[in-house]
């Protein structure tokens, strides 16, 4: 009878200090005067976050609410911030949460999938009780509100994965007396939308005291609250890439380097000192083979099969076959070989793909272009025959052929495990304490000193020339078509400085390893930066900044087309130059969460709201597509040919010096032996005579 009569009592008192608290944080969000206010937790739970399943309505009763209308010009913002059941006795913490309320007023459909929605809040704290890191927590959809205000107000609450929010609070009560909740923005997904938005919050929300019942003390509630404002920067992020011509890796492969730019304030700069970190995550993934062709015939064919698992077998009914690297060797017979194939047969695949097989069971992508063009970083014209960015980014976010190989997530919704390779580039992985780079869900806070982005280039790796014969031919090595590029080292974190962005988009790209077709938009972003509008009041001068995030293995090389039974005396007829196969690497839901500025040994954190992209870069053709391979297989035979009988009229003419040359020889060579011979027949008749 006294626990239920306790029960009644912690209810009752909660139940009140419930509408308190809303009226409180509603009013300072709102604009009342900030600073100290009493109040009480909320109602009890009956359950492990049985808060969760109370009505908005309900839960929002005692507050005006008329001001909140259908205005299908206003952003989502979060109105209301609470924080539920903390108790000083870690055991009575059991029902703990923290809970935000968003104003919806073009009355969006947000997403209810697991992680697309997050709240940027921090998640470290210093020994001075300051953030000192950042992140994307998950949020859960807990409800909206109903009748008249139908779908105008999200309730949603904050997923506190191991307790980390909640030990920060407790470590943070202890070492300061207070908790507090440092929010950046939240980040919502509506419904069918290519992306999420970040609306910005800014504020802190600080609580010390317990409600009554959840203190030492039962007689009266010490619990109190404020909210103040939090620095933050809002940042434009636009992206763009650049691939090197080699690598040291050898043919067909070249270098990544995707990066980021945004505008900062130039105030941040003067008042914290250099832009020393970046903290961003995303989700990565490698892409499996992608067949890129101009030959409609062959196209038509196949896309029928995309996805379907043949295995290494043969499928008649396609009518043709793919093979890269393709070879006959006739010196013990007709041995046909190929480092890669699709569909094919008779071939004997001498080395594995890149991606770890040497046949490729299935077809995955398969593009149709007009025409195919060698592909030059250094050309000012782009080459033809790649595909577009969003035209590869629709087709992985559209594709539904196969599943064979299950989904992978990317923040919001799934993908087709079979489009994707098992892992990333390995040299790409890190487990540290600055962050995780993984296949999936990756972070990392770069540093400009330490996280160097380094491309290495074909003459890096110190080739031989029976290397470059190797790696590129016997042509290309004789007559020097090898691409001559020298590696790169350069810093995650540049800021532009004047001057940079002068001369040709050519020349700006090679100095600044931004692709080509995007120094003109950079040009732009850069003066609109830093010219200030003076009829602007809140427009300033910004520094633009490079975040080159990621260097990796992007591979292209052509591939050999077979219309099965149509040429000479019923053999397969063979295709040059009109198809390339590729991969790379894709990076969903890119977003920076923090900048980190380094002055006199101090280090100050700024938390970012951006809203987050998805780079998947277009595709460009190899260096070398290979479709002059009919005239250059006869010169490289004449080549061989001319070299066999250079070699029959030098043995010819030096025959009589050779001839003296391997008789000086053979006789160095056999008189130690005649001596021991000798010696040994000396030794007999000695002991003959004996």
């Amino acid at each position: 009878m006294e626990k239920r009569k306790e029960y009644i009592r912690r209810a009752a008192s909660l139940l009140f200090c419930f509408f308190l608290a809303a009226v409180m944080v509603f009013g300072c969000i709102f604009g009342v005067q900030r600073g100290k206010i009493e109040v009480s937790a909320a109602e009890i739970a009956t359950g492990e976050n049985a808060f969760d399943g109370t009505s908005v309505n309900e839960d929002l009763k005692d507050m005006d609410l008329s001001g909140y209308t259908f205005n299908a010009t206003l952003d989502p913002q979060v109105i209301y911030f609470m924080e539920y059941c903390y108790a000083e006795d870690v055991i009575d913490c059991m029902n703990y949460g923290l809970y935000i309320y968003v104003y919806n007023p073009a009355k969006l459909t947000f997403s209810d999938r697991a992680g697309a929605n997050t709240l940027n809040m921090a998640v470290e704290y210093n020994a001075e009780g300051k953030p000192s890191g950042y992140a994307n927590v998950r949020l859960k959809v807990c409800g909206q509100s109903t009748g008249t205000l139908e779908g105008l107000i999200w309730k949603f609450r904050v997923v506190d994965e191991g307790n980390k929010i909640l030990s920060n609070a407790r470590a943070l009560e202890k070492q300061t007396g207070e908790r507090r909740y440092d929010v950046v923005g939240v980040q919502l997904w509506t419904a069918g939308a290519a992306g999420a938005k970040e609306y910005a919050v800014n504020r802190v929300f600080h609580y010390e005291g317990y409600a009554v019942g959840y203190g030492t003390g039962d007689k009266e509630s010490t619990l109190a609250s404020t909210i103040t404002d939090l620095e933050s920067v809002e940042l434009d992020v636009r992206h763009t890439f650049y691939r090197t011509a080699t690598s040291s890796k050898g043919s067909g492969y070249q270098n990544q380097l995707d990066t980021v730019y945004f505008a900062v304030p130039q105030r941040l700069l003067d008042a914290y000192g250099r832009l020393q970190r970046i903290k961003a995550e995303w989700w990565e993934y490698k892409t499996k083979d992608i067949i890129v062709t101009s030959n409609s015939a062959f196209y038509n064919a196949a896309i029928p099969y995309i996805g379907e698992d043949i295995g290494g077998s043969h499928n008649d009914n396609i009518g043709y076959s793919l093979t890269e690297g393709y070879s006959v060797s006739t010196g013990m017979g007709n041995i046909q070989s190929a480092d890669w194939g699709w569909n094919s047969r008779e071939y004997i695949f001498v080395s594995s793909s890149p991606l770890g097989f040497g046949v490729a069971e299935a077809l995955n992508y398969l593009f149709l272009v007009d025409n195919i063009e060698e592909y030059d970083p250094y050309a000012e014209d782009t080459s033809s025959g790649g595909v577009y960015s969003n035209e590869l980014y629709d087709y992985i976010m559209n594709y539904d052929e196969s599943f064979d190989r299950g989904t992978l997530p990317i923040k919001e919704g799934e993908v087709s495990a079979d489009l994707f390779c098992e892992d990333i580039d390995d040299y790409r992985k890190v487990d540290s304490e600055f962050g995780k780079i993984q296949q999936g869900y990756s972070y990392y806070d770069f540093d400009a000193d330490l996280d160097l982005q380094h491309l290495s280039s074909w003459e890096e790796s110190d080739p031989s020339i029976w290397d470059d014969f190797r790696e590129w031919g016997l042509w290309d090595t004789i007559f020097g078509n090898i691409p001559e590029e020298s590696s790169k080292t350069v810093s995650p974190i540049e800021i532009l400085e004047e001057g940079d962005l002068d001369g040709t988009s050519t020349e700006v790209s090679e100095r600044l390893l931004v692709n080509k077709e995007d120094v003109q938009d950079l040009r732009n972003f850069y003066e609109s930066a830093k010219t200030i509008d003076p009829l602007d009041p809140e427009d300033e001068e910004c520094a633009v900044v490079l975040f080159r995030f990621a260097t990796t293995d992007y591979y292209a090389e052509p591939v050999e087309i077979w219309r099965e039974g149509t040429g000479i005396f019923g053999a397969d007829e063979r295709i040059d130059g009109q198809a390339y196969r590729a991969f790379e690497s894709v990076f969903f839901n890119f977003d920076v969460i923090q900048l980190t500025f380094s002055k006199d040994g101090v280090n100050t954190v700024i938390p970012v709201v951006s809203n987050p992209l998805d780079i998947v870069d277009p595709l460009t053709p190899p260096v070398d597509m290979d479709d002059d391979d009919w005239w250059r297989w006869i010169l490289e035979r004449i080549l061989i040919f001319i070299g066999i009988l250079g070699g029959i009229f030098l043995i010819v003419v030096l025959w009589g010096p050779i001839t003296t040359l391997l008789a000086l020889v053979w006789k160095a060579v056999c008189t130690p032996f005649k001596a021991i011979s000798k010696a040994v027949k000396e030794r007999k008749n000695k002991n003959k005579k004996e």
